[in-house]
């Protein structure tokens, strides 16, 4: 966590439990589906734990990551005994979008002093539903995690194709893979859920269980083409793979946005399409010039680097933003 490289001293409390109760998956099913007023439970107790430690500690910043479960009076408290201290919300989620939403964020947003959204486009949206300040911040990747590795043979076996996504299923994203196969290109993606239903679709396409940590950072540089798809249900202009792809040595072939247009530059350190068939005739054309290939995803890590897309620099720029 790049906020333990910045603070002298930092405290932690788990929002959430290792496994969500079926009482928590219904509330927050009725809440957003059904618009039932209704609070999600603290199973992890984080409100006392945070109150806790409130009253035994003196804090600078508090640092709430996509607060759920945190109540208003739990803000209100931290004001009453830290009146000083910073408390800022931050969610790599459109949190705009009710299905990321929960009664207790909603009824908090305006004790937050600072919200910290990836998602440019809500900011008037975060100020209309009454939150003070709001600041927008590019996607990041941690670079102890997200950096070129030296693979083995069987690694790039295990994990390598000559075109791959890695992720869950949704309808547009499955619909421009298949429109891959189906011309004739060989397409591998790890994930699981609907994907299973695609396994025996066609020669062309294999699907793996879905893969974490390690091995998550190798596939995406052991595909020759590692695509970078958007999320459709929460609007997305960038994506944490728009800097986890390059910052791994991968070679990026992403959707065409104004922020992916800004974060990289196309044909030199990222390429992007904006249809199926422009996606299918780049894919042609890249797997058959692996110079050209390895060129762009070389730039695309060094623009990772010289523009300071890592966890670290980005919490920087953020806390200089802090008054």
């Amino acid at each position: 966590m790049a906020l333990t490289e910045i603070a002298t001293k930092i405290d932690q409390v788990e929002l959430f439990s290792n496994k969500l109760s079926l009482e928590f998956k219904i509330v927050n099913r009725l809440f957003q589906k059904y618009n039932f007023s209704l609070s999600l439970p603290d199973e992890n107790f984080a409100n006392k734990k945070i109150k806790k430690l409130i009253n035994e500690n003196v804090y600078d910043l508090i640092w709430i990551s996509k607060g759920l479960t945190i109540k208003p009076d739990t803000l209100k408290y931290i004001k009453k005994k830290l009146p000083d201290a910073i408390i800022v919300n931050y969610s790599p989620d459109n949190m705009m979008e009710r299905h990321n939403q929960s009664l207790n964020f909603m009824n908090s947003l305006h004790l937050y002093d600072y919200h910290i959204t990836t998602k440019s486009y809500i900011i008037e949206d975060f100020k209309n539903k009454g939150a003070r300040n709001v600041i927008f911040t590019n996607q990041s990747f941690e670079p102890t995690f997200h950096y070129p590795r030296v693979l083995t043979e069987k690694e790039k076996e295990l994990f390598g194709a000559d075109i791959g996504f890695v992720g869950v299923w949704e309808k547009e994203r499955c619909d421009s893979i298949l429109y891959l196969v189906e011309n004739g290109l060989n397409v591998k993606v790890f994930g699981d859920g609907k994907w299973n239903q695609y396994k025996e679709y066609h020669p062309n396409l294999v699907i793996k269980s879905s893969i974490f940590s390690e091995d998550y950072s190798k596939a995406l540089q052991a595909f020759k083409i590692s695509l970078c798809f958007l999320r459709k249900i929460n609007h997305d202009l960038q994506t944490s793979r728009t800097m986890e792809i390059p910052a791994c040595g991968g070679f990026m072939m992403a959707e065409r946005t104004s922020e992916h247009l800004q974060l990289f530059e196309e044909g030199r350190e990222a390429e992007f399409f904006s249809t199926n068939q422009e996606l299918l005739e780049k894919c042609i054309y890249y797997l058959k010039n692996m110079n050209r290939r390895n060129i762009i995803a070389k730039n695309g890590y060094e623009r990772c680097i010289r523009s300071g897309y890592s966890n670290l620099n980005t919490l920087k720029k953020i806390i200089s933003n802090l008054k």
